[in-house]
């Protein structure tokens, strides 16, 4: 009953307070926006009477300015003798007086030292003008508005003139004007043009090109608007926007800031108006929405107290009913309310209904994929397959049908592993699910390493057949690399409509995909596309590849991998272009692998411990082109078993050395020689001389001279041998040979050698 009552509370009180909210919201922003509206059409309305009243007297000017009068005076000096003259000039300027309101007006002939205002004639030079001359020369334009901000007054007090600057002559433009035309208006008469556009409720004023303020109505309000102003200007000059809105401080309360800056004369109109009295008039609105809000939560209440009284009446028998489910059931809802009851009493009830139809479901869907698995296993008639097709929702009729199997070609590169193939695979098989639409495809199975498909078409057409299964397989294809980012390749069989056929179909189209061998990964192909035609026979083929394996071998043994790897790339193009066909395609990588196993043999060595798992028939086979086989020999076979037989040879190499070593040292004292040696080691004398160096890094007759050498330097140090002795011992041919050869390595002649090193021998 609580409950009823407080959601029918919710359901009629949060519509209305969402509503009364929103039309607060709105009526808020369409007054702001009208505010905002107002003022943008009251600065352009004050911007053209002003401009108006400017380019008005810009006109007198100008037309002032090249009357003949002007222009004949500014050719001469002029003082008050010249009475004519002077009188025709204070007519024309009393005249722009006349009309335009102006406070002072001053013609001024720089050259001739002569100004003339509303009231008198003197010389420049003694004129208080002058000193402004120097600050209007140096201004670009010709004619331009002072509003004070050039000139000081000099006493503190600001000017309350604004100017109208206009050099003399108009053309042609110089950089030094020979005089000046000046008009100014008080500010007084901008001011009441502001006053008579200004609302109670805001303040409005001007900004000159250089942000100063030369015209505010009231200067002690204007004068906190400072920070602002610098915002506008930055903004204007940022964005170049001409009209804009701001919100800014002033205090402590917020003031929006409308804005409209002219290109004219660079002046800035700005309206200041403050939020709170802006949004005064939306609060009539607040109060009258809250007075609605609280009559219509009232009348809510009532209704929802009798609709709730009324509503929780069947809930209430149905709570009494549902109490007899059970005796567990109960001891679950007790302390809780009628509807947390309900439910548990509710679920338990359905519970095991849902249990068993989940169960159901997912048997129904094993025992459709089961039939497809009998049907390629061959266990199925045609019209025991009809009978279930019908009973499972297979599709009934078809013009044909094709065989669908998608391979993961490989995750190198890719950011899975070798134990994520399966996980993909179920991935793909989902996919295969969905994007294949359910009236036109059996069921999609996991057979092996494959995900296969039955398709069926209604097409007729064999172009267009084909061009409809190839779609399909580019769909699954493209979809799986989008999402799993992984590449497979896919087999299509030849249409077929029997479904007895679907075995012979499969087949097919893994017979399409050994094509990826020589054509790579992500191919899609039709079985009727891998056949070609063999270039030359079979046994031409199987010569040339035992012939070039031997080399390939032969390589490996002599030189190292490198060689051994441009055989290997020779062979593969070898299979390449006799059109091997893809079935025999493993028979020769397994005879190229036996080949290399029993190379490794042969040194006495053991396949598992020199190239590991790794390199075994099985990975092998799992290898789906040509370029990863490459790879897999490469990596796996060549590089494990040339570092196998570089380390053999390093082994032999020393055993080799060692025995010459030996030689030496036991036939010092006789003929040896390295054909000699090499005779009696059964090795080719030039093999065993580059060994020996290679291992030594002597020469073997450089050797047997140092061995010898180092004899005579001991039985000289240590004996009383005599020369002669020590020669015929070491086996030189004389006396003098065996000098010159110590002489020649020592630096020294064997009587000097043993006179160095103390032992002389006693003469008897």
């Amino acid at each position: 009953m609580k409950l009823l009552l407080i959601f029918s509370l919710l359901i009629g009180a949060l519509p209305v307070l969402a509503l009364g909210t929103y039309s607060y919201i709105v009526a808020t922003n369409d007054a702001e926006q009208k505010t905002k509206e107002s003022q943008s059409q009251l600065l352009a309305q004050t911007q053209n009477r002003i401009e108006q009243m400017m380019k008005s007297l810009e006109l007198m000017s100008i037309q002032f300015s090249t009357s003949s009068t002007v222009t004949l005076s500014l050719r001469e000096a002029l003082d008050v003798t010249n009475l004519a003259q002077v009188q025709d000039l204070s007519k024309g300027l009393y005249g722009v007086q006349a009309l335009s309101n102006i406070s002072e007006g001053y013609l001024i002939d720089i050259e001739h030292d002569w100004v003339m205002s509303l009231t008198s004639v003197a010389p420049l030079s003694r004129h208080p003008i002058r000193e402004q001359l120097s600050l209007y020369e140096k201004q670009p334009s010709n004619m331009f508005w002072d509003t004070g901000s050039l000139i000081a007054t000099g006493n503190g007090v600001a000017d309350e003139t604004v100017r109208l600057v206009q050099k003399l002559p108009i053309m042609p433009l110089t950089q030094q004007p020979r005089g000046f035309l000046i008009f100014g208006l008080p500010k007084s008469q901008f001011q009441n043009i502001l006053l008579q556009k200004t609302e109670e409720l805001g303040h409005m004023y001007v900004l000159d090109r250089y942000g100063n303020e030369f015209l505010e109505p009231n200067k002690e309000e204007t004068a906190k608007y400072n920070p602002t102003n610098a915002r506008i200007l930055e903004k204007i000059q940022q964005n170049g926007e001409s009209i804009g809105f701001l919100y800014g401080s002033v205090g402590d309360n917020s003031t929006l800031f409308t804005y409209r800056h002219t290109d004219y004369n660079g002046w800035t109109y700005v309206y200041a108006l403050s939020t709170e009295e802006m949004r005064r008039q939306t609060r009539k609105i607040a109060i009258g929405t809250l007075v609605a809000h609280v009559v219509i939560l009232l009348i809510v209440g009532v209704l929802a107290w009798i609709i709730s009284r009324r509503m929780y009446s069947p809930i209430k028998r149905l709570n009494e009913l549902t109490m007899t489910v059970s005796a567990n059931v109960a001891a679950i809802g007790s302390g809780k309310d009628e509807f947390s009851s309900l439910e548990e009493r509710f679920r338990s009830l359905f519970s095991k209904g849902q249990q068993l139809n989940q169960q159901v479901q997912d048997q129904f869907a094993q025992l459709k994929e089961f039939l497809i698995l009998k049907l390629f296993a061959g266990q199925l008639t045609e019209s025991d397959f009809a009978h279930r097709s019908m009973l499972y929702g297979f599709p009934t009729e078809w013009e044909s049908l094709a065989v669908l199997t998608l391979q993961i070609d490989t995750l190198q590169d890719t950011r899975y592993r070798s134990h994520d193939r399966d996980l993909l695979l179920f991935a793909v098989h989902n996919m295969a699910s969905e994007l294949i639409p359910a009236h036109t495809r059996f069921s999609p199975v996991l057979l092996n390493q494959y995900q296969v498909t039955i398709i069926k078409s209604d097409l007729t057409d064999e172009g267009e057949l084909r061009q409809y299964y190839f779609d399909m397989a580019e769909l699954l294809k493209s979809k799986v690399q989008q999402y799993l980012q992984v590449s497979v390749s896919i087999g299509i069989s030849r249409p077929f409509t029997r479904t007895t056929d679907a075995v012979r179909a499969y087949n097919e189209s893994l017979e399409a995909l050994k094509s990826r061998i020589y054509l790579g990964h992500g191919i899609i192909l039709h079985y009727d596309d891998m056949h070609a035609e063999l270039s030359e026979t079979a046994t031409a083929t199987y010569t040339q590849l035992k012939w070039t394996e031997e080399q390939l071998v032969q390589a490996l043994k002599l030189s190292g991998p490198d060689k051994a790897e441009s055989w290997l790339q020779a062979y593969m193009s070898v299979l390449t272009e006799r059109n091997v066909a893809v079935n025999d395609y493993p028979l020769f990588m397994m005879q190229l692998v036996s080949r290399l196993y029993q190379l490794v043999h042969e040194k006495g060595g053991s396949v598992q411990q020199v190239l590991g798992e790794n390199a075994s028939y099985s990975e092998l086979m799992k290898l789906n082109t040509m370029e990863d086989t490459s790879e897999w020999f490469k990596r796996e076979l060549l590089d494990p078993i040339g570092e196998y037989l570089t380390q053999l040879d390093e082994i032999q190499y020393e055993s080799i050395a060692n025995k010459v070593v030996k030689l030496i040292e036991e036939k010092y004292n006789r003929d040896i020689t390295l054909e000699g040696c090499a005779a009696e080691l059964n090795f080719h004398p030039v093999y065993l001389g580059r060994v020996f160096k290679k291992e030594t890094g002597m020469s073997f007759s450089d050797y047997l001279i140092e061995f010898r050498i180092k004899l005579a330097k001991e039985w000289l140090k240590n004996t009383t041998m005599k020369i002669s002795d020590i020669s015929e011992k070491l086996n030189y041919s004389n006396t003098t040979a065996f000098i010159r050869i110590f002489r020649k390595v020592v630096g020294m002649t064997p009587g000097q050698y043993r006179e160095q090193t103390g032992n002389i021998v006693r003469k008897h």
